[in-house]
């Protein structure tokens, strides 16, 4: 059952520090950023680790990619929503990636603005665990 009065718990993953300084940045006064961290490997970590409702994950790290991040958290933590956040906002790769499991895909350029709202649309529309 959906906890209206618990913030909705959120992992941010991205291999650059300017970039999740900015992401925390822009969601910790609505949602608790629970973790951030620099690479795909340590997503998984942390996603298994804090079971968090959200996970912000850059499309393009060095060790795995956002496709595969969210492709193996969908397969141990199907309640985990993910956000592709990337700086190539391509038709094919919003297809795949809707395909392995990913709730939203959000291009970087655009982020300032929409990927609260993104967060927001999932939070508001899912049941979120005690």
């Amino acid at each position: 059952m959906f906890d209206h009065k618990r913030r909705a718990r959120i992992v941010i993953a991205d291999d650059h520090p300017s970039v999740l300084a900015a992401f925390r940045g822009m969601l910790q006064s609505c949602y608790d950023v629970v973790a951030t961290v620099p690479n795909g490997h340590d997503a998984l970590d942390a996603v298994e680790r804090l079971r968090p409702d959200v996970l912000v994950v850059d499309l393009m790290m060095p060790d795995l990619d956002g496709l595969e991040v969210c492709r193996r958290v969908k397969e141990f933590a199907p309640e985990t929503d993910v956000v592709i956040v990337t700086a190539y906002d391509d038709p094919y790769v919003r297809t795949v990636a809707t395909q392995v499991g990913a709730s939203a895909f959000v291009p970087k350029h655009s982020a300032a603005t929409t990927l609260e709202p993104a967060i927001q649309r999932i939070v508001a529309g899912r049941v979120i665990r005690e």
